[in-house]
């Protein structure tokens, strides 16, 4: 009991911080966003879709013309491993980070909630042994 209650403290405190030094993040998904009739966006900029890191590890972005949403996918992982999305508008300089931030609680593959683009172009980002990697936005 003492164990899971600090494991739960942790989190929440992780949650806390990151909250705080990221104004941006945002766990949940947009409304109205599906992951109708996904594909993966091979026409990229700037990097990758997928992305293959080192250890095998793949990180994708997924997106749904129905919805004019995406979401991040990393597969062949282990618990534990993380995945997110950022959103940035091509003519400014700031982007938002962290959206859908989620881990690989068991199996090998974990997605993120589903953000609109709104104009945006979105990328996804994993993390793995404590190396973080990419796709190019779209």
């Amino acid at each position: 009991m003492g164990t899971q209650f600090r494991r739960v403290r942790c989190a929440f405190g992780v949650v806390l911080v990151v909250g705080a030094l990221c104004p941006a993040v945002s766990f949940a998904g947009d409304s109205g966003c599906s992951q109708e009739k996904a594909f993966t966006p091979f026409d990229t900029a700037d990097g990758d879709n997928p992305v293959t890191m080192q250890n095998s590890r793949v990180i994708e972005l997924r997106a749904s013309n129905e919805s004019k949403c995406a979401w991040g996918r990393i597969s062949h992982g282990t618990p534990g491993e993380e995945i997110w999305t950022d959103r940035k508008d091509p003519s400014a300089g700031e982007h938002e980070g962290f959206l859908g931030y989620t881990r690989i609680d068991s199996g090998t593959a974990k997605y993120t909630d589903a953000f609109k683009n709104d104009g945006k172009v979105m990328r996804a980002c994993g993390s793995s042994q404590g190396v973080i990697e990419c796709s190019g936005w779209f």
